[in-house]
């Protein structure tokens, strides 16, 4: 569930380098299992869409309630992007369960 689509952010990176990213802040999955997600990338110019590239994330694990281990602290990249205004949820210290 979440927003499936998102608009390209001009950022910096954690080596302060220019970069284009774009961000999904609340995607979430509801069954357990391990998943992979695909990214296509499309350009639109004028009424036309043209694809340019599909690429696939590494797996994950998406736990049950009663097996969750925790959230883990916010990584440098994602605390980085909310520091330049970027609106996401920072995690400051583990949950651990």
């Amino acid at each position: 569930t979440g927003s499936l689509v998102s608009s390209l952010y001009h950022l910096k990176d954690v080596n302060n380098s220019d970069g284009g990213f774009f961000v999904f802040p609340d995607l979430s999955v509801r069954m357990e299992g391990r998943y992979r997600l695909k990214f296509t990338l499309f350009e639109i110019v004028g009424m036309e869409v043209f694809f340019c590239r599909s690429i696939c994330s590494d797996v994950f694990t998406v736990y049950s309630a009663k097996r969750f281990p925790g959230m883990e602290e916010s990584t440098f990249l994602s605390r980085s992007f909310a520091d330049q205004g970027l609106k996401i949820r920072i995690r400051k210290e583990v949950r651990i369960r």
